[in-house]
């Protein structure tokens, strides 16, 4: 491969990274929106709703941060034996390259953690609401066990698998 092509491919591929990186940083701002919402005094039924919606905001970009990946792989399947060949003549882009894939690295485990915490603070919030059932039967218990779907559980599952048919 020509000098000039490889130095395209890792154009192409720090491009496909810079992308990903304002994908990630939409993604992690709609997650912190999200726990805004979560601690708000919204009752739980609007908290969800437009917990939903921000969801649905969030796959555009889930859809791009699949995208990127799968561009990158595909450039470093090609080009991937001769770089190593030739590592010593790239190591400038290989260096910007690093740099960037720890800057998304950092991104994704921020998002992973947020959504983590946010989850934790629903699945509260909405034991909280949940009124005991000594106060519904008037008898001694515990709180009943709900099972509600979490919608941002569902988009870090899909993050996390890369799936772009997530329906919410």
């Amino acid at each position: 491969m020509a000098e000039k092509t490889m130095l395209t491919h890792l154009n192409i591929m720090l491009d496909g990274l810079k992308k990903k990186s304002q994908a990630l940083s939409g993604i992690l701002n709609i997650t912190e929106n999200q726990r805004t919402v979560i601690e708000s005094e919204m009752p739980i039924d609007g908290v969800r709703e437009m917990i939903f919606n921000m969801n649905e905001e969030k796959q555009a970009s889930i859809r791009i941060v699949k995208e990127c990946d799968d561009m990158f792989e595909k450039m470093l399947k090609d080009i991937g034996k001769e770089l190593e060949a030739e590592q010593d003549m790239y190591k400038p882009q290989v260096k910007v390259l690093q740099e960037h894939i720890r800057r998304v690295m950092d991104l994704d485990v921020k998002i992973r953690v947020a959504e983590e915490e946010n989850n934790n603070l629903l699945d509260a919030r909405r034991a909280a609401e949940i009124p005991t059932q000594t106060q519904v039967a008037g008898q001694a218990g515990l709180k009943p066990k709900v099972t509600m779907p979490t919608d941002s559980a569902k988009v870090l599952n899909a993050y996390k698998q890369g799936k772009t048919n997530y329906k919410g």
